[in-house]
C-alpha cells in the first residue's frame, strides 16, 4: 500500500497527501526540506529531508503507464468507459446472435448468384 503524509506548514496541518504529491509539492518549491512531515501511521514528525521518497522520485520521474493513464483520467470517467464497453459489447453479441443466419444466406446467395453469372 503506497504511504500517505501529512506535513505541516506552519498555519495548518495538509494531509493526507501521497508520497508523489510530496515531490511535487517541492519541485514547485510549495515546501522545503525543513517542512515537517509525518505518516499517516505515525505521530512522529520528523523534517522532510529525513523522509525516503526515493521510490516516490523515480516514479515521478518515470511515471508507469497506469499512473500517466490515472493523471488524465478520474475514476468516474473510467467507469463511464467501462459501462459503455459492455453495452457496446453486448449489443454486438445480441446483433451476432440474432443476424449470423440473415449474414449467412446473403452471403451464400451471393456466393450462389456469382456462380450462376459465370456460367
Amino acid at each position: 500500500m503506497a504511504k500517505r503524509f501529512f506535513y505541516d506548514t506552519g498555519e495548518k496541518k495538509v494531509g493526507p497527501v501521497s508520497g508523489n504529491e510530496l515531490v511535487r509539492l517541492r519541485a514547485r518549491g510549495e515546501i522545503a526540506d525543513d517542512t515537517w512531515v509525518r505518516l499517516e501511521s505515525s505521530s512522529t514528525w520528523r523534517p522532510l529531508s529525513q523522509i525516503n521518497l526515493r521510490e516516490e522520485e523515480e516514479e515521478e520521474a518515470n511515471p508507469s503507464l497506469w499512473r500517466l493513464f490515472m493523471r488524465h483520467f478520474s475514476w468516474r470517467s473510467l467507469l463511464l468507459l467501462a459501462a459503455l464497453l459492455v453495452v457496446v459489447i453486448a449489443v454486438g453479441v445480441g446483433l451476432l446472435v440474432v443476424a449470423w443466419p440473415i449474414v449467412l444466406v446473403l452471403v451464400l446467395g451471393y456466393m450462389f448468384f456469382t456462380l450462376l453469372s459465370k456460367s
